[in-house]
């Protein structure tokens, strides 16, 4: 019998990021009996689970000591503001501050994307009742995100789904004529095989060439060399020079600026050479929208990318008008809503 498909929700988020965090208080408030998840929740749970000044230490003391009006070395040296309650009320801060980013997200997707709500006072989130296809959608990338607390036998019940939906995505961003085709392990009818069979028949069908040797390759690399989706367009003729993309997809938040470059000319320029730089795009299933919906989170930790988000990939959907039913894999979103974790 397979393992359930989250059985590591008792472990908190590695990083401190608040994207990251939301994405944790709504798959909580998803799994939980109530379909509710509160500030108090929140709370409780890392009293319970981590050392709370590890938390707490996220809101930097240079920062904190502003908030008081104090001179940094004054807050340095007295104990006070390092006492238990002192720390609690910093905790309290932050976690003001991660259902307020929420909040944000509801107001930006807007209540026919977003699948929760909040009560007057932002004290808890709620899972709607009445969930459509739309909600639906964004459950899946959700849970796309959630690897952390997925047994690693079923990943791949999460990364799956998302790559087919960044390649149904990808196609509407490609315009008219041009061929677009997933480049990934196993998912690929035209690119199977070793990974240099799978190169050199992609440089083959962008009219480059491939300078790398087979011996320069692993006998058991059948992976996909940082490639999950490629498009290009044939310009009618068979001359070189053709527009072409590539894309990654990653489903988790650490290190994904490094992640951006997997598809890029600056990590397979060496060996896949078409005369020029192509257009490089990376998807993830988090959402990096900030508070007022006008920019990044984390755009410094940002590569040379064209990046496709939650966001962008909901709205990008909605806007083609994309058949999501044939994306959808309801039977893992319906085991996800019928966990039951307090």
């Amino acid at each position: 019998m397979s393992k359930e498909i989250f059985t590591k929700l008792s472990l908190l988020p590695r990083l401190s990021d608040v994207f990251v965090w939301c994405d944790y208080i709504e798959l909580r408030c998803l799994v939980h009996p109530d379909k509710s998840f509160s500030r108090s929740d929140l709370m409780e749970t890392q009293e319970e689970m981590t050392d709370t000044r590890d938390d707490a230490d996220d809101i930097s003391d240079e920062e904190f000591a502003d908030d008081l009006g104090l001179d940094i070395n004054e807050f340095e040296h007295d104990e006070i503001y390092h006492s238990v309650p002192i720390v609690n009320d910093r905790l309290h801060q932050k976690t003001y501050e991660r259902f307020l980013h929420l909040k944000s997200r509801l107001r930006n997707f807007g209540e026919d994307l977003y699948p929760f709500y909040f009560d007057d006072e932002l004290q808890a989130i709620y899972l709607k009742e009445d969930l459509t296809e739309w909600h639906y959608f964004y459950i899946q990338l959700l849970i796309s995100s959630a690897l952390r607390y997925c047994p690693r036998s079923r990943r791949h019940e999460l990364t799956g789904p998302f790559e087919e939906v960044s390649l149904e995505i990808f196609k509407c961003l490609m315009p008219k004529g041009w061929m677009v085709y997933p480049f990934g392990k196993d998912k690929s009818s035209r690119y199977s095989g070793h990974l240099y069979d799978k190169l050199l028949l992609l440089a083959n069908d962008v009219r480059g060439e491939l300078s790398a040797k087979r011996s320069h390759f692993s006998d058991r690399d059948y992976g996909d060399g940082g490639l999950d989706l490629v498009a290009w367009h044939p310009m009618s003729d068979e001359r070189n020079l053709i527009p072409m993309a590539f894309a990654q997809c990653g489903c988790t938040a650490e290190e994904f600026g490094m992640k951006m470059l997997e598809a890029s000319p600056g990590k397979l320029g060496l060996h896949l050479r078409v005369g020029y730089a192509w257009a490089c795009y990376y998807f993830m299933p988090q959402s990096m929208l900030t508070n007022d919906g006008k920019d990044w989170l984390k755009y410094s930790d940002f590569s040379p990318s064209i990046v496709v988000d939650r966001f962008r990939i909901m709205r990008i959907a909605k806007q083609y008008q994309l058949d999501i039913q044939e994306v959808l894999k309801t039977e893992t979103i319906s085991e996800a809503l019928s966990t039951s974790f307090h």
